[in-house]
């Protein structure tokens, strides 16, 4: 186990300082911002093209631009702007939309094959973007398992009528 007291970390080879740590762990640092580097380069690309298509079968088209930086935060333009702006920008709907089409997007590229589970993800869609994440949520369980809960029933109500 790890034991931290003072300016000692015990770790299973015994007592160390942090001073001693610092090494490993300038090493570890730079590892880690290396595979988000290569993360960056290799996913995200298909990943925002991808959440760019769901976003905008979500919101009829409004949502047409999106693009991921290089920290993996997202820029959106509806239709008629000029310029893309934080999600922040965007109404809480939105913003749900906005991510729920960004985690099928990293599920799609990182984890094919495995369940998808969802946590009220639709809760504060309007009907039309709820049916319509409905739908994809749909299309996808044709590949993968998808799982929803909800509190409501109206996510049910569409399930039932596209089946």
């Amino acid at each position: 186990g790890v034991k931290i007291g003072g300016d000692k970390i015990a770790i299973i080879g015994g007592p160390c300082s942090i001073e001693g740590l610092q090494p490993t762990l300038e090493v570890a640092q730079k590892a880690l911002s290396t595979a988000t580097s290569e993360l960056q380069r290799r996913f995200a690309p298909r990943i925002a093209r991808r959440a760019q298509q769901l976003l905008g079968k979500m919101t009829a088209g409004r949502y047409d631009r999106l693009t991921l930086g290089e920290d993996l935060s997202l820029m959106v333009a509806a239709q008629q702007e000029d310029t893309l702006h934080s999600s922040l920008w965007r109404s809480d709907g939105t913003m749900d939309q906005l991510y729920l089409a960004l985690r099928l997007a990293v599920a799609r590229e990182l984890t094919p094959e495995a369940p998808l589970v969802l946590d009220d993800a639709l809760v504060r869609f309007d009907d039309q973007r709820m049916r319509a994440a409905v739908e994809i949520l749909q299309e996808l369980s044709e590949n993968r398992q998808v799982i929803l809960f909800t509190c409501q029933s109206r996510e049910q109500k569409i399930m039932e009528e596209l089946l």
